[in-house]
């Protein structure tokens, strides 16, 4: 929805999906691939988990806002 929101008002957006090489590296990939194709904004969808999961495991959305070098978008 968020690409052809974006095409109605004359900006070009491509989707992309990420295949992490682990588990706890999804935000890192994320990055890392907005990086490589040289993306000046970032739209990510954001979704909770219990507060013990997200103690434990970390969460990909908290990464990408604390290590993003662009502005992101979040969804949800």
């Amino acid at each position: 929805d968020m690409i052809e929101y974006l095409a109605s008002h004359g900006i070009r957006a491509t989707e992309n999906k990420v295949k992490p090489a682990s588990r706890g590296a999804i935000g890192e990939a994320i990055l890392s691939e907005a990086r490589r194709i040289g993306a000046d904004l970032l739209i990510k969808g954001a979704y909770t988990q219990s507060r013990l999961r997200q103690m434990i495991f970390g969460g990909a959305t908290q990464h990408v806002l604390q290590a993003s070098h662009i502005p992101v978008i979040l969804s949800h």
